[in-house]
């Protein structure tokens, strides 16, 4: 059975690094390593001894959101005793609602989510500071929470029961997140999200009854007009972020100005049963 533990720093480095790598946007390392830091219950590595060391990642970045198979990346090695015991990672953040549908709708980025402000302050470890309609501590009455999926990622094929059946990582994950939301007495958790970033990731979630908000998120690659696909495909060169928000129903090449689309993410919620997440 797989053994929940905080993720070891070499692991977060090589997350941050692959995400990095697969959707470049203005996150610091620091940035995420305060989320985690302000979410810890949340943020967590599985350890089992059983996990042939491969990854899959499906990305809200990686399955938070795509797949892809890998040898396991050179800083995780740093961590060698937690590595050969590694059954993925989570890592989800705690939103007040507010901040939450602004993520939802893309009024707020993820990038520009701050723990200080938008996680809630009630509970050990979480975020403090100054919210609507209260101050640092914990605030009499229930705090909506939407819990956002920022990257889930799985090592292996799958996870062993004692009883010899197979679950999911993102099922199996993603219910030990939400058993720990829903243990807090102080918060009513009233959906989860995720920016999925890969169409292993899109499938993921579909599977788990997630559907599109309607925001997206394209990576657009900017080349003369003489380079083929195939010649920005292997070299895109810088990429443009362009945002498409829920009513838009533009023509893409409107939107791109000529431009190739790379990659797209598009932002994805669940509302209903949530304690099991396993297909609707």
């Amino acid at each position: 059975m797989p053994i929940p533990i905080p993720i070891p720093d070499a692991l977060l480095r090589a997350v941050y690094a692959s995400d990095q790598a697969m959707y470049p946007v203005a996150l610091s390392y620091s940035q995420l390593r305060a989320w985690v830091a302000a979410c810890p219950d949340l943020c967590i590595c599985f350890r089992d001894t059983t996990t042939t060391i491969t990854t899959t990642t499906t990305t809200s970045r990686a399955v938070g959101g795509g797949s892809s198979s890998s040898s396991l990346p050179s800083q995780y090695e740093e961590s060698a005793a937690v590595a050969a015991e590694a059954a993925g990672v989570v890592i989800v953040l705690p939103l007040l609602r507010v901040y939450w549908e602004d993520l939802l709708q893309g009024r707020l980025k993820e990038p520009d989510i701050d723990p200080g402000n938008m996680f809630p302050v009630s509970g050990q470890g979480f975020g403090g500071g100054d919210h609507p309609g209260g101050e640092m501590g914990v605030r009499e009455g229930e705090e909506e929470v939407g819990l956002h999926v920022y990257h889930i990622e799985r090592f292996g094929t799958g996870l062993p029961f004692a009883d010899g059946r197979a679950k999911r990582f993102s099922e199996f994950a993603l219910e030990e997140v939400m058993a720990r939301a829903q243990a807090r007495s102080e918060w009513r958790v009233v959906g989860m999200s995720a920016l999925t970033a890969t169409p292993a990731g899109k499938r993921t979630f579909e599977r788990l009854g997630f559907a599109p908000t309607g925001y997206r998120e394209l990576f657009v690659a900017k080349a003369p007009a003489q380079a083929s696909r195939d010649d920005i495909d292997k070299q895109p060169g810088p990429l443009e972020m362009i945002c498409l928000y829920p009513g838009d129903e533009p023509e893409c090449g409107k939107v791109t100005d000529g431009g190739v689309v790379i990659s797209m993410s598009e932002m994805t919620v669940r509302y209903k049963h949530l304690s099991q997440l396993g297909p609707s």
